[in-house]
């Protein structure tokens, strides 16, 4: 038990100095002072350099309303190295819970998906089913939030290219003033600006649970279920899907990169920002700003390539 315990440590120690996943942040460069508005210190938006009509439409969206989001040109999955992949990937050990399938890029399956019960020790792996254009979307954000903590924001609004606006997104400013007054200015780290995810009908999904991990065991599973009404403008959550629209503090900033900086990319960035232990999440009880349900993607495949 003690030999195992001393693993354990090890692991969470120092098995995240080799092959660190921010080596693959993309740094952001060509920044200007526009892409801000009130109470918000930076705007981001995700778009990869293949879909530009995406980012045609968002800014039809935000532009009637004076915002103009900084274009993030996404990290692209797809075109990632097999050994990026793999420094990415959680390095299974011995030491770690197993028994649940998970996804490898291998070098003698060309760099194709192969799926397994998670189990051989220092194989990489990803949650069964990790496409590639997933794991762009997970770099993706973490660069801008890496970039947003380098530059010293206290508040950003980061976006995915498929938003629909729903109601004047200039209310987020006066949500923020309300938030913080509501719970206090350093008691809440991200702000969802619709009430949850959608599915391509438009019906709300909800996620009240957590996704395994093979190094990472929550330990209040309880709070994911949670959902508190705290006014007639917000609620408090312990998980969500869908990050294509939030606003998010500084401390959240930084809880959010120790989390993936000390475990790697394993799950998808939208079911994993929720499980650092003390991040408090809330979202807004009327939609301002959400998705398009129809929206193309191209997390699961390089849909991009058939235009």
């Amino acid at each position: 038990m003690k030999f195992r315990l001393l693993l354990v440590i090890f692991g969470l120690c120092f098995g995240n100095l080799f092959g660190e996943i921010e080596n693959y942040f993309k740094k952001i460069t060509d920044k200007s002072d526009i892409h801000k508005m009130l109470n918000v210190d930076f705007i981001y938006t995700i778009n990869l350099d293949q879909r530009p009509e995406k980012f045609k439409n968002c800014l039809e969206e935000l532009l009637p309303y004076g915002i103009s989001p900084y274009r993030f040109s996404a990290v692209n999955g797809w075109e990632l190295s097999l050994e990026a992949i793999n420094d990415l990937g959680v390095k299974y050990e011995s030491w770690m819970n197993s028994g649940h399938w998970g996804t490898c890029y291998l070098p003698e399956d060309g760099g194709k998906p192969h799926h397994e019960i998670v189990h051989v020790v220092g194989r990489n792996y990803f949650c069964h089913c990790m496409a590639r254009g997933t794991i762009g979307i997970v770099l993706s954000h973490l660069s801008i939030i890496q970039d947003a903590y380098d530059s010293g924001y206290e508040t950003v609004w980061i976006m995915e290219d498929d938003i629909q606006i729903i109601k004047n997104p200039h209310l987020i400013s006066q949500l923020i003033d309300k938030l913080d007054a509501t719970v206090g200015r350093d008691n809440w780290d991200m702000l969802f600006t619709d009430q949850d995810t959608k599915n391509r009908k438009g019906e709300y999904v909800s996620c009240r649970s957590f996704a395994w991990r093979p190094n990472f065991s929550p330990r209040n599973v309880a709070r994911f279920g949670r959902v508190k009404k705290i006014s007639r403008d917000f609620k408090k959550i312990g998980a969500r899907y869908g990050a294509y629209s939030y606003i998010l503090r500084r401390a959240g900033m930084e809880k959010i990169l120790n989390h993936f900086k000390t475990n790697k990319i394993f799950l998808p960035f939208d079911m994993e920002f929720y499980l650092p232990s003390d991040v408090a999440i809330y979202t807004v009880t009327d939609d301002v700003v959400s998705t398009f349900c129809q929206a193309l993607s191209d997390n699961g495949a390089p849909n991009y390539l058939n235009k």
